[in-house]
């Protein structure tokens, strides 16, 4: 459950006093309710915060080597049963290791170190991780567990070495720590312990969730940097590591306030400025969009990323923002913004799957998976600043899996972009079918090696006004949805154009990306005509009639008014098919018309008729299957080029909508498999 809604002040105070009376009462001596963890780490100190059953002393003895030598004193506040310390050390240099153990009392930890970051501007590389909505999932409480010692530290000390801080310089959360921000249980058994290998050597940055409830504990728990707008301080902040700005923001009910965005303004303006920053990164817990859980998106979201694309493009500085809210993992990119958009999510909570919601396929994403990981960033300063991203996959539930790559992007701040395409056809020589013709292009080419990552295809009334476009398509090179990748096979070469204005003349014009989110100048563009449309041979595409015309090949079908039995309401006209039934259901079904064109055979021989077809198609709240096809095949049924030896061999359409037919029927095929 993810809900959004605040709690009220009243209900918040109550919640309170019983946190305060469930408390254990504190031991005799001291013991540790949190171990010791890393706070705002700077090139000269670092804070470290650790929680006791008692006792107000908060020692942190420390040094260059494991015999220290030296010793920091701190702060002690109260909490429900115990004890929290803070405790500053400063005077430290930069990137280099230092030793440190707590004390208070009889609670004494083990030694351990950390590495504090470089100066600013030093092009020393570094990594970082990034995770989300580590919530405990009650049917498998040990993930977040495993995402840290066989995810994130086995992957780190098996691909770079065992110096844990030496090889990572900071953990980034995006929000939903714990699932109920209420209970000081959770925040100690659920995140801190599971997490304690992680943060005791390695910074950890969190900005809260819709779970964390805007409680104290996170407050009080997290030193974060107080350089937000007062009085919403550690709401919102950055602080930078090396050459990349880190941006926390906190999208939660109650501060999408325009101060914060009036701050995140002044924040990018002063990283454009600032030659040592290369990179912008940004975090907050709530997606722009989501295709495994639309109903979690936020409009206020929009408002960051618009700004971040914005920095991006004035700036010449990549950027991206990580999110989760959504319980699995995501990464897209904006069309016209070197800007990445990254869900990092899930570390533990219960994951979203497939078909489960009302799910939606959006144009900005390439990878959508219901999957436990998380994410590493390898970060590069110097002349050639990059990032790199790759994305661990840890499986699913009775499913588990470890460090399995199921993504990576690497994206080069001076990045040279891919030469102009050539558009090659259509042009003004020949007229083209105007239900369906295709744009094609001369092939990617690019001198640094970057692969063809996405084409952007226009088309407007007048070649020299492409301002006013009539018609455009965004296409990437991958686009796994649903657990296929509805992309593959396309080389992004061409492109189809469905419905479009018969007998009229029009101008298209493409540009490429290379996988760095680079763009390609736009090629020149070139005219083209359409010639006129024959009317629709389809009997009935309607519904309007009933079933008429269509045979009931397999399972149910129905042709259904708005609302009858609990349906949708039509696209077009009055009435339309349920393939696959509602009143009545089948797990499979087919709905097949049989079309005639033997009086055009000679010129479909030709090469001069091509057959185009589609529909307005939706499932059953993503547990429906929905396809239609052409089939091509021989007056005695048989497919063409397969049995029927009198035919001639012809495949059936392609995507170029050019594919040559020989023969007497089409047919027509709707069909559903049900996934219920």
């Amino acid at each position: 459950m993810k809900s959004s809604i605040p709690l009220p002040a009243t209900i918040l105070t109550a919640l309170t006093a019983l946190a305060v009376l469930a408390a254990a009462p504190p031991a005799l001596g001291q013991e540790f309710r949190i171990e010791p963890y890393l706070q705002l780490a700077t090139p000269d100190g670092v804070t470290i915060a650790w929680e006791t059953s008692a006792g107000a002393q908060s020692r942190v003895e420390w040094g260059p080597d494991e015999g220290l030598g030296q010793v920091a004193e701190g702060d002690a506040t109260a909490t429900f049963g115990g004890q929290h310390h803070i405790t500053r050390l400063a005077g430290l240099r930069p990137a280099t290791r230092y030793f440190y153990r707590v004390r208070t009392g009889d609670a004494v930890s083990a030694v351990t170190d950390f590495v504090t970051p470089p100066a600013p501007g030093a092009g020393h590389p570094f990594r970082l991780v990034a995770m989300s909505d580590m919530q405990i999932d009650r049917g498998a409480p040990e993930v977040f567990g495993e995402i840290i010692e066989d995810g994130i530290i086995a992957y780190i000390t098996e691909r770079f070495g065992p110096d844990l801080p030496g090889e990572l310089a900071m953990a980034l959360i995006p929000g939903d720590l714990v699932d109920n921000g209420l209970d000081i249980r959770q925040w100690r058994e659920e995140f801190f312990a599971p997490g304690q290998p992680l943060f005791s050597r390695v910074p950890v940055y969190p900005v809260p969730g819709n779970h964390e409830l805007n409680t104290p504990f996170f407050w009080q728990y997290f030193v974060l940097p107080e350089n937000g707008t007062a009085p919403w301080l550690e709401h919102w902040w950055y602080l930078d590591h090396a050459n990349l700005r880190v941006i926390g923001l906190d999208s939660n009910l109650g501060f999408t306030l325009q101060q914060q965005l009036d701050w995140l303004d002044l924040v990018l303006a002063e990283a454009c400025a600032e030659d040592t920053i290369d990179f912008v990164f940004a975090q907050l817990h709530h997606p722009h969009l989501s295709e495994l859980w639309p109903v979690g998106e936020l409009d206020y979201t929009g408002e960051v990323v618009a700004r971040l694309e914005a920095f991006s493009a004035d700036c010449g500085k990549p950027s991206l923002h990580f999110f989760g809210h959504t319980h699995g993992y995501s990464r897209g990119q904006s069309r016209d913004h070197q800007h990445l958009w990254v869900n990092v999510a899930s570390a533990g909570g219960n994951l979203d799957r497939w078909g489960e919601y009302a799910q939606r396929d959006y144009d900005e994403f390439v990878v959508s998976q219901d999957e436990y990981g998380f994410v590493l960033a390898e970060v590069e300063g110097g002349e050639q600043p990059e990032f790199r991203l790759t994305r661990l996959g840890h499986g699913q539930p009775g499913a588990r899996v470890q460090n399995v790559v199921r993504d990576f992007i690497r994206v080069r701040r001076h990045n040279h972009a891919p030469e102009a395409p050539v558009g090659r056809f259509p042009t003004l020589a020949e007229a083209v079918n105007p239900d369906c013709f295709t744009l094609a292009a001369s092939p990617f080419d690019e001198l640094e090696g970057d692969a063809h990552q996405g084409s952007h295809w226009q088309i407007a009334s007048d070649c020299e006004d492409f301002d006013a476009v009539i018609w455009e398509s965004w296409r990437q090179d991958r686009n796994w949805y649903f657990e296929v990748d509805t992309q593959a096979g396309d080389d992004l070469t061409d492109e189809r154009v469905e419905g479009f204005a018969p007998e009229a003349e029009a101008c298209w014009r493409v540009r490429y990306r290379d996988d760095s989110l680079g763009w390609s100048p736009w090629s020149a563009p070139v005219a083209f005509r359409t010639g006129p449309v024959e009317g629709n041979r389809v009997q009935n595409p309607g519904a309007e009639q009933g079933l008429d015309g269509w045979v009931e090949a397999a399972g149910v079908s129905e042709s259904l008014p708005a609302g009858e039995c609990q349906g949708v309401d039509p696209f077009a006209g009055q009435r339309y098919f349920a393939v696959g039934g509602l009143c009545d259901s089948s797990a499979y079904a087919e709905l097949v018309q049989r079309v005639g064109v033997d009086e055009l055979a000679e010129d479909i021989d030709a090469g001069g008729l091509v057959a185009s077809y589609g529909a307005m198609m939706a499932d059953y709240s993503g547990a429906d299957r929905a396809e239609m096809e052409l089939r091509f095949v021989g007056a005695a049924g048989a497919p063409l080029g397969a049995d029927d030896a009198a035919a001639v061999d012809a495949p059936a359409p392609s995507d170029d909508c050019r594919a040559t037919v020989s023969g007497l029927l089409l047919v027509l095929v709707a069909l559903v498999r049900r996934r219920r």
